[in-house]
């Protein structure tokens, strides 16, 4: 079954979604326009403690990753696509100087940008103002077979498939030279897409510190001869022909230790000299303490625990899989917690609000605030601590030492909230703390600061939305500035309208109507004012509406190549979905594919090349409320767009486990479950089972004799299409009894004589 929906929008507009018209049966469905009020664009402040301005640095980004510093004031921002396209397998570094965003790109590169990859981390060398050099982690294609190719680790060539790859470049005036790449560290496996983490920085010590996640393959992290669910360490050679020394690093001097960053096989034969820690999931943001070579590594969770790992030495191994938190993976523990030896515990762990679900949770590893520069300094009990994010709860929180004896303690309430997709939190040179937003796939995106403005007024901000979005030219618009605030309650606030055809108005009720006269694009404007001593004016809203221009329409079809016929998605089917059909007006269109889990969406296909119309739903996620969204976009010659989408849901089946006898503790995907025990999973899914080594049932031990479909005491179990029980089957282990000492000796008698 396919679900299909369609939305008018503008190309300013802010994705709203509908309620879906379910179909059954045809993979053709017809999309219906409907009308839906035109949003501003533009990212909501965050909530913060009186005092404290959240400010627009940079804006119109397409889906950023990261950003650094040079030592000049020049801000270096990593983006999708290239100064043509959106194409997901595009990026681009992009240079904010002087107040503006350049045009030019200051680099482009080929890389795999589908589901969480693409260009993901930059560092600047420490001597950047003599050398320029500029550091990249990125997923590169492959160098044999499909350029941005799925499952297929492992590779004992090393060729197959794209990998993520750290590489130096050459950076002279507002332009990287592509040419003078340097690749330092190559084939850090991607086999599915996710968990590639891509955070770098140096330390005080020189060393470039980059983080690697495990690649949607959680066995990799536990060991040191490969380098995923990392953090590596690396010194990096300054001449042309680059390399890089691992001396002091934990393995540097083990047994059979390589460099495995200049192999392409990746894993086994023999340790990893980069590794500097491991067992972590997705460290995808962390940073080192001013002055230090302290790390704290945000390691982004999976179904119960975010974490924040200290690092002052290498060579600890930080728990996953084994380990989530403070706890054994897929348990909820409290204090005092028991941590194995061979482990090292995160300094601090938050629980996710649902627990066991890895949907709702998602830390974004920040920075330390040490002192404003210039301007008006954050408060004393702000200095020195450190701040991380959340990227789906929106929060941000600080995290403050005990001088005394060292410990953490994170204070409440948090220091913000009400952010919108924050991937990154770092230190300008101004010593205040930025962040970058993401909130769609539009260019939308943003660089913003968190400034201390004390008691000074600080300006509103404005939000607007247009009912409709277009239509016939005797159409009566409704403007609404509902939304628009002032951070200091400076009330009543004034609106001002530019209606984008020579007339406005100013009020300070919320609605207002207007009719045009003359068809086509129409840019409004809204500016609010407040009440405060002196006034002050928000930065302009902006939309588009089509006054005398109906929205183009178009309908899409999906198909399963896979099994045609079969309407619900398996593990590792091929999709392909194709334009139907598509109104007269029509002149561009564009596609990208969403994988939605729950309550929010990865990027899949964000911009997929003109020749791709297939993907195949490689996602192996363990929770059942997921499906692919395929997006169609279509905009016509005014520039009104249209958005239509349809969705491919997941077939699902039903998973028992049990023991014999029964009501015995089991793992099923990592979590502590008593049995009997039923889940549901997407066909073809991968469940990990295990049980334990015995158990005791009265005065009675029972040891593990095996599993009824004949694996080992821990393995994976494929979720079949008819479903299926799994039952761990122990039998009693027979003690021979305790016998009396005097049980066999004859019987004494007492009889005279004798």
């Amino acid at each position: 079954m396919t679900i299909n929906n369609v939305f008018q929008t503008v190309r300013s507009s802010r994705l709203r979604l509908i309620a879906p018209l379910v179909l059954a049966f045809s993979l053709l469905i017809v999309a219906a326009i409907v009308s839906r009020p035109v949003a501003a664009q533009g990212i909501s402040p965050l909530s913060l403690p009186a005092g404290f301005a959240d400010e627009r640095v940079v804006t119109g980004l397409l889906a950023p990753r990261a950003a650094a510093f040079a030592p000049d004031g020049r801000i270096l921002i990593l983006e999708r696509g290239s100064a043509i396209s959106n194409d997901q397998n595009g990026a681009s570094v992009r240079i904010f100087k002087d107040g503006q965003l350049l045009p030019e790109r200051a680099l482009t590169l080929d890389v795999c940008g589908d589901s969480e990859r693409g260009l993901l981390g930059i560092a600047l060398d420490p001597d950047f103002a003599a050398n320029g050099y500029v550091y990249l982690y990125y997923t590169r294609q492959a160098t044999q077979g499909a350029a941005c190719a799925y499952n297929y680790h492992p590779d004992l060539t090393g060729l197959v498939g794209p990998r993520n790859r750290v590489a130096r470049f050459t950076m002279t005036g507002d332009t990287i030279d592509a040419a003078s790449e340097v690749t330092l560290i190559d084939g850090i496996v991607t086999s599915v897409g996710y968990h590639n983490a891509g955070d770098l920085h140096f330390g005080q010590d020189g060393y470039l510190y980059i983080s690697t996640g495990e690649g949607g393959i959680s066995s990799l992290s536990a060991t040191n001869d490969n380098l995923n669910g990392k953090i590596l360490r690396i010194l990096p050679g300054k001449g042309v022909a680059g390399g890089y020394s691992t001396a002091g690093n934990p393995f540097d001097a083990a047994p059979g230790a390589r460099l495995c960053g200049v192999e392409l096989v990746t894993f086994g034969n023999g340790p990893c000299r980069e590794v500097y820690a491991l067992g972590l999931r997705n460290p995808f943001r962390f940073t080192v303490r001013p002055g230090t070579n302290d790390l704290y590594v945000g390691d982004v969770g999976g179904g119960l625990w975010e974490e924040v790992n200290e690092m002052k030495s290498g060579g600890g191994n930080y728990g996953w899989p084994e380990r989530e938190g403070n706890c054994g993976n897929g348990t909820l523990c409290s204090p005092p917690y028991t941590t194995p030896p061979t482990y090292r515990d995160p300094i601090y762990a938050y629980a996710h609000v649902d627990a066991g679900a890895n949907v709702d949770s998602a830390i974004i590893g920040g920075a330390f605030y040490t002192g404003t520069v210039g301007s008006q300094p954050y408060p004393a009990q702000y200095v020195n601590n450190y701040f991380f994010a959340d990227f789906v709860r929106g929060f941000i929180r600080r995290m403050v030492q005990n001088t005394q004896d060292g410990t953490w303690s994170v204070p409440a309430p948090d220091f913000a909230t009400g952010g919108s997709g924050i991937v990154g939190v770092i230190t300008g040179l101004d010593g205040d703390l930025y962040y970058l937003t993401v909130i769609s796939d539009l260019r939308d995106a943003e660089l913003r600061r968190i400034r201390y403005v004390a008691s000074q007024n600080q300006a509103p901000f404005a939000r607007l939305s247009v009912t409709p979005g277009g239509g016939p030219i005797e159409t009566v618009f409704t403007y609404s500035a509902l939304g628009s605030f002032d951070p200091d309650n400076h009330l009543p606030l004034t609106y001002t309208w530019d209606f984008g055809d020579g007339t406005g108005i100013v009020t300070s009720v919320l609605t207002v109507t207007h009719a045009y006269t003359v068809s086509g694009a129409t840019s409004i404007t809204l500016t609010v004012t407040d009440s405060g001593t002196p006034p002050r004016v928000s930065p302009a809203a902006n939309a588009t509406i089509f006054p005398g221009d109906a929205p183009p329409t178009a309908t899409i079809t999906v198909q399963n190549l896979t099994e045609p016929g079969r309407q619900r998605y398996y593990v590792g089917d091929t999709w392909s979905f194709a334009l139907a059909a598509a109104s007269s007006d029509v002149i561009t269109s564009s596609w990208k594919v969403d994988f939605h889990h729950s309550d929010h969406s990865h990027p899949f296909l964000p911009s997929p090349p003109p020749g791709q119309r297939t993907f195949v739903t490689n996602y192996n996620e363990s929770e059942p409320d997921v499906w692919y969204r395929v997006w169609l976009s279509v905009q016509d010659s005014f520039g009104q767009e249209t958005k239509v989408y349809s969705d491919v849901l997941p077939a699902l089946a039903t998973l028992r486990f049990d023991t014999d006898p029964p009501g015995g503790e089991m793992k099923v995907g990592g979590v502590a479950v008593v049995a009997p025990y039923e889940i549901q999973r997407v066909v073809g899914v991968d469940v990990p089972l295990s049980a334990p080594a015995s158990r005791i049932i009265g005065d009675t031990r029972y040891e593990f004799a095996g599993w009824s479909d004949g694996s080992a005491q821990q393995h994976t179990v494929t979720t079949l299409p008819a479903g299926g029980e799994t039952i761990a089957t122990y039998t009693p282990v027979i003690v021979d009894p305790i016998v009396p000492w005097n049980l066999y000796l004859p019987a004494l008698s007492t009889e005279a004589g004798e």
